[in-house]
């Protein structure tokens, strides 16, 4: 162990009992994937490393779905999260470069880092409060501040962090309508919702491949429906009122359907295998 790993400070985690350990590893999650995806690559930083440090032109799906079980293991690797988050960090350390506008940017830079861990925790509120129930202001609370506990365990200054839900609600929306640009690698996100590549690792490749066209523009409408208002306008898309009354009607399916879901296929396995080493299930 390095002295600076030594050095790391002790954070107390969501563990058993929290909301993070309650929701953070459904498989419904991954409705919101492209949503949170496409937030990211369009903060110029965020873009910029990962068209410059990554191979996501050639294998975008693969990219995310390497990252998922990574992240969900700083709540479902717990009581030793923070060693998972420590790791993660780690991986970001030579990303840097020069944006699309010129700008320096690192990884690291507390901007950028937040940025990525509030679409993260964007998502999951949205899954809840969009595919389960409206949350309640004290669970959104809850919520967010258990998503600051997991972003202190990353060991990077938390300068950007807002304190509470509704200045988090303040700065979300700040950066959808001043920060957010359609960036190549965000515009190659789009490519690939809009005409998906011919394979993808959760599917066996025959059904991928008879399912990938029909299904294609529903899952980017699906998606389109989740972002804010501003981020639409950016990237040219409508949303009508009769978009909205269908969109409701998918999330209270999705909602109806889950109660009759097998408990075993509702969860990741990162969160099964925290489950069965904690001897405590999401409701316990």
């Amino acid at each position: 162990m390095t002295a600076s790993a030594r050095a790391e400070p002790a954070v107390e985690l969501p563990g058993p009992g929290s909301l993070h350990w309650r929701w953070a590893g459904e498989v419904r999650g991954y409705l919101l994937l492209v949503k949170a995806g496409l937030l990211q690559l369009m903060h110029p930083g965020l873009g910029a490393g990962v068209e410059q440090h990554s191979d996501f032109f050639n294998e975008p799906w693969e990219r995310v779905l390497r990252s998922v079980p990574e992240i969900q293991g700083v709540t479902f690797d717990w009581p030793h999260g923070a060693r998972t988050a420590r790791k993660i960090r780690d991986y970001h350390t030579h990303i840097k470069g020069v944006d699309g506008h010129g700008k320096r940017y690192h990884a690291l830079d507390p901007e950028v880092y937040f940025w990525a861990h509030a679409t993260i925790f964007d998502a999951l509120f949205q899954m809840i409060d969009l595919f389960d129930h409206p949350m309640t202001w004290a669970e959104k609370e809850q919520l967010y501040a258990e998503s600051r506990q997991v972003y202190r365990a990353y060991g990077v200054s938390d300068r950007a962090v807002p304190p509470d839900w509704a200045s988090f609600l303040e700065y979300f929306d700040r950066m959808c309508r001043e920060e957010l640009v359609i960036t190549p690698a965000a515009r190659g996100l789009i490519e690939f919702a809009k005409e998906p590549p011919a394979t993808f690792p959760l599917v066996p490749t025959p059904l991928y491949r008879l399912a990938r066209k029909p299904t294609a523009k529903p899952l980017w409408w699906l998606s389109v429906g989740t972002l804010p208002p501003a981020v639409r306008e950016r990237i040219g898309e409508r949303w009508t009122e009769r978009d909205e009354r269908r969109h409701r009607r998918f999330r209270r399916a999705v909602s109806t359907a889950w109660r009759v879901v097998p408990p075993r296929l509702k969860y990741t396995e990162r969160a099964r295998q925290g489950y069965a080493r904690a001897g405590v299930g999401p409701s316990g």
